[in-house]
C-alpha cells in the first residue's frame, strides 16, 4: 500500500500541472472554466482584460509575462537614463542581454495592459516624479516614458593591413569614434611627437573607448549639458554677487568679455525686477552664465561639487531668443558659452565650430577694424569692441595651436590695436584716464594679448605645411634658425615684462605657464625645424619641467581650474620630457634621477587630479605611467653600461664619419643623435653622447621624423595602448564632437 502512493502521486502530478496551465489567472480567481486559448482565453477576450498564465499564481515558480514585460520596459528606461547622464558608461560591456530574445508567449499582447501587483514604482510614475525636479526646455507632455533608441551594433570589420599602414602614415588623421570620419590634428598639437613616442598597430578598441552619442530627440539644452539636477533658480543675492566676483577675478581677467560695473548693475536689476524685465533674454543668459562660471571657479577652489552646469541649463533656456549673430551682446553670450565649455566636462559643445561662429560674428560686426571715439562711439564701446576682438583672436590662436590647425582670423586682415590699460570703472566717464589709477587687471589681459601675437607668428612660420611661400604672401623666412633665436628673445622679453603687481599671483603663474608652453612649441620638432639641435632640446626639456612644476604649484594652492587645456599641457609636457631625454641622452646623465622622477611623478599627479573632471586625462595617465617606467629602466641601464662603453667608444671613434648638418646645433657646432640611432638597441652612454653621429640625410626630414621606429618597441612596454587612444582622450573628451545649434 505505501508503495502505491508514490506511483499514484507521480501519475497525478502531470495531470494537475496540465490542468493548472489551462486555467488563466483570472479564471482561477473567479473559479470559472477556462478554455486555455492563447494568447487570450475566451472569457478574458469577452471581458477585454489581460489574460495571464495561471500557473505562477498557484505555484510561484515562474514570473508572469506581465512582470517580464514591465521589467524589460524598466531596463530600457534605466539604460536611457544612463546614456543621457553618464555617456562614458558603455552599456555594451556588461553581460549579453538582448531584450528582444526574452519574448514570452503572449507578451506582445498584454505588455502594455498589465499592471504590476507588487508595490514597486513603475517607470511612468518615476518619470513623472523625475519631471518635478528636472525642468527641460520643450519637454514633452506625454506621461508615458520616452522611447529609448537602442544602439545599433556595428558588425566587426576586417581591417586591411595595407590600409592600416597607409592610415598610420596619414598626417594627423585621428579617428575619434567608429561613427565619425577621421579628424585632422596638426603639428603644433603635439600629435606627431606623441605618435613618435608611442606607436602601435591600430585596433578598433570600442570597448575601452566607446563612442559617445547624444540622446535621440533630446531637447537642445540637455544635448549640450549634463547636470545632476535640472536648471536652478537664482541664488540669494549675496551669493550671486560672490560668484560674480569670482568670475571677474579669474575668468574675466584672462578673457575680458564683460564690463564689470555694467554687469553688476544688470545683476541688481534682475533681482529687483525679474530675469527679463529690463535687459531681455540676453541679460538673463549672461547672468546665469556668469553664475555658472563663478560656481565652477568656487568648485575647483573648494574641491566641492557645485551646480555650475545647472546654472548653465538655466541660461540655455534663454539662448534661442538671443540675437547671437547681429549684436555685440550676442557675441558676448557666445563667448561665455565657449569659456564655460572649456571649463566643464559636462558640456557637449564642439569648441572648434563655436570658435568659428565667434570669428564670423567678429567680422560681421567689424570688430577687427579700429573704430574709435572719432567715429562717434563712446569710450566704453570702443574699448569693449577692442577687448572682445582680442578675446576671440586669443581663443582662436589657443584652439588652433592645440589642435594643430590653421588659424582662422589672420593678422593681416585686422587692425591689431591693443586696448587701453584702463580699469572698467574708468570707462564710464569722460577723461577717465586722468580720473582713475589702473589697478592692474587690464595690464595682465593686454600682456596675454601680446603673447597671442607671438603665437600667430609661430603658427605662420613654424607650422606652415607648404614651405614654398606664394609670391602674394609675406616674404619667406630665409634663415629659420635665426628666426627661432629671434622668437626666443621676444618670448624672453615678454616673460621678463610680466606685470609684477601684488595680489595677482594666480594670473602671473598663468602667464608663466603659457610662456613655457609656447617655448616648448618653438623648440621641439616642427615642419619648419624637423630636427632641432641638442641645445634646443635641452631648453625644451627645461621648459617642459618648469611648466609641470607651475601647474603643480597651482594645484597645491587649490587654484588650478582644470580647464580643457590643462590635461593637454600636462600630457604634452610629459611626452616632451621623455622625447628630449631619448633624443639627447646626455640630459639623463646631467639631471639627477631623483629630480627627474619627481618632476614626472608631479606631472602624473596633476593629471590624476585633472582626471577627476576629464575622464580622458585618467586614461592617458595610465599610458604615460608605463612610458615613464620604461624610460627610468632605460636610464638605469645606461648608467650601468657607461663604464663598459668607454673603451668600446674609443675603438669605434676612428670609424665615425662626417657630421650631418641636420644634426648640428643652431650654430652648427653641437651634434645631436639621429632619431634612428636614438631609438635603436641600447648602446653605452659614452658612445651615445660623444662626438659625431653616423650620416643621416633623408630626402624629407619631417617625413622621416614621423615614420621612425616605435618608442614602445624599444622599451618593451608590452601591449601599449594605441596612440589614437591618447589622442581620443585629448580631443574627444576635451573638445567634444557633439551637436551644434541645429
Amino acid at each position: 500500500m505505501p508503495d502505491s502512493n508514490p506511483s499514484r502521486q507521480s501519475g497525478r502530478q502531470p495531470r494537475r500541472t496540465a490542468r493548472l496551465r489551462l486555467a488563466c489567472a483570472r479564471c482561477q480567481r473567479r473559479k470559472i472554466r477556462c478554455d486555455g486559448q492563447l494568447p487570450t482565453c475566451n472569457n478574458c477576450r469577452k471581458a477585454s482584460v489581460a489574460c495571464t498564465d495561471g500557473e505562477s499564481v498557484r505555484l510561484r515558480d515562474l514570473p508572469r509575462a506581465s512582470q517580464i514585460s514591465n521589467l524589460k520596459e524598466r531596463i530600457r528606461w534605466l539604460e536611457g537614463i544612463v546614456r543621457e547622464r553618464c555617456p562614458d558608461v558603455d552599456l555594451a560591456q556588461g553581460p549579453p542581454a538582448d531584450l528582444s530574445d526574452m519574448d514570452v508567449d503572449g507578451d506582445d499582447t498584454f505588455a502594455h495592459e498589465s499592471v504590476m501587483d507588487d508595490g514597486s514604482v513603475q517607470p511612468e510614475e518615476h518619470q513623472r516624479q523625475e519631471d518635478i525636479t528636472r525642468v527641460d526646455v520643450e519637454q514633452p507632455t506625454s506621461s508615458e516614458p520616452p522611447p529609448i533608441t537602442q544602439p545599433v551594433r556595428q558588425e566587426s570589420r576586417v581591417v586591411d593591413p595595407s590600409a592600416s599602414n597607409a592610415l598610420s602614415h596619414e598626417i594627423g588623421m585621428v579617428s575619434l569614434g567608429s561613427d565619425q570620419d577621421p579628424k585632422y590634428i596638426g603639428p603644433s598639437s603635439g600629435y606627431f611627437l606623441a605618435r613618435l613616442m608611442l606607436t602601435s598597430t591600430r585596433q578598433d578598441d570600442h570597448a575601452a573607448w566607446p563612442s559617445k552619442t547624444p540622446a535621440a530627440n533630446a531637447p537642445f539644452p540637455t544635448a549640450l549639458v549634463e547636470a545632476m539636477q535640472g536648471p536652478m533658480a537664482l541664488p540669494a543675492k549675496e551669493q550671486a554677487r560672490h560668484l560674480a566676483d569670482l568670475y571677474f577675478e579669474v575668468i574675466n581677467l584672462q578673457y575680458p568679455i564683460l564690463h564689470q560695473p555694467t554687469f553688476m548693475a544688470l545683476l541688481d536689476q534682475v533681482y529687483e525686477n525679474g530675469t527679463e524685465a529690463d535687459q531681455g533674454p540676453a541679460g538673463a543668459f549672461q547672468v546665469f552664465m556668469v553664475l555658472a562660471l563663478g560656481a565652477t571657479v568656487l568648485s575647483r577652489r573648494t574641491r566641492a561639487r557645485l551646480s555650475g552646469e545647472s546654472y548653465c541649463l538655466s541660461a540655455l533656456q534663454y539662448f534661442d531668443r538671443v540675437n547671437v549673430e547681429n549684436s555685440i551682446r550676442g557675441l558676448q553670450c557666445l563667448l561665455l558659452l565657449a569659456i564655460f565649455a572649456m571649463h566643464s566636462p559636462c558640456m557637449r559643445l564642439n569648441i572648434w565650430y563655436l570658435n568659428y561662429q565667434c570669428i564670423a560674428a567678429v567680422l560681421d560686426l567689424g570688430l577687427q577694424r579700429d573704430i574709435n571715439t572719432n567715429a562717434g562711439i563712446s569710450l566704453l564701446e570702443q574699448e569693449m569692441r577692442t577687448r572682445i576682438f582680442w578675446v576671440v583672436l586669443t581663443l582662436d590662436r589657443m584652439i588652433a595651436t592645440m589642435m594643430g590647425r590653421p588659424i582662422g582670423l589672420r593678422d593681416e586682415a585686422c587692425d591689431l590695436r591693443l586696448p587701453q590699460n584702463l580699469d572698467d570703472a574708468a570707462l564710464q566717464t569722460v577723461g577717465a584716464q586722468q580720473s582713475f589709477t589702473p589697478t592692474g587687471r587690464m595690464a595682465f589681459s593686454i600682456h596675454l594679448f601680446r603673447l597671442a601675437k607671438l603665437n600667430s607668428e609661430f603658427k605662420y612660420v613654424a607650422n606652415s605645411i607648404v614651405r614654398d611661400t606664394p609670391r602674394y604672401a609675406y616674404p619667406a623666412v630665409i634663415d629659420i634658425n635665426e628666426w627661432q633665436q629671434g622668437m626666443l628673445r621676444q618670448l624672453d622679453d615678454w616673460h621678463n615684462s610680466i606685470p609684477q603687481i601684488p595680489g595677482f599671483d594666480y594670473i602671473r603663474i598663468v602667464c608663466q605657464i603659457r610662456y613655457h608652453g609656447l617655448r616648448m612649441l618653438l623648440l621641439r620638432p616642427s615642419p619648419a625645424i624637423p630636427n632641432p639641435s641638442s641645445e634646443s632640446l635641452r631648453m625644451c626639456f627645461g621648459a617642459a619641467c618648469e611648466s609641470i612644476r607651475l601647474l603643480d604649484q597651482l594645484y597645491k594652492q587649490n587654484l588650478l581650474m582644470h580647464a580643457w587645456n590643462t590635461p593637454h599641457s600636462v600630457i604634452l609636457g610629459i611626452i616632451t620630457m621623455l622625447y628630449c631625454i631619448k633624443m639627447v641622452p646626455e640630459i639623463a646623465r646631467q639631471v639627477a634621477l631623483d629630480a627627474l622622477m619627481s618632476d614626472l611623478s608631479t606631472g602624473l599627479g596633476v593629471l590624476a587630479a585633472t582626471g577627476e573632471h576629464w575622464s580622458g586625462a585618467k586614461r592617458c595617465r595610465d599610458v604615460l605611467d608605463d612610458m615613464i617606467r620604461a624610460v627610468i629602466r632605460w636610464i638605469k641601464d645606461l648608467s650601468n653600461q657607461s663604464s663598459a662603453g668607454e673603451s668600446q667608444h674609443q675603438r669605434r671613434s676612428s670609424r665615425l664619419e662626417t657630421i650631418n648638418p641636420y644634426e648640428s646645433g643652431l650654430g652648427g657646432t653641437t651634434p645631436r643623435l639621429g632619431f634612428s640611432e636614438a631609438l635603436s638597441h641600447p648602446i653605452p652612454m659614452a658612445s651615445m653622447t660623444a662626438g659625431a653621429t653616423e650620416p643621416f640625410m633623408p630626402q624629407d626630414p619631417f617625413e622621416s621624423f614621423l615614420a621612425s621606429n616605435s618608442f614602445s618597441d624599444q622599451f618593451q612596454i608590452g601591449d601599449p595602448s594605441n596612440l589614437d587612444n591618447i589622442m581620443r582622450g585629448l580631443f574627444d573628451d576635451f573638445i567634444p564632437t557633439y551637436p551644434t545649434f541645429t
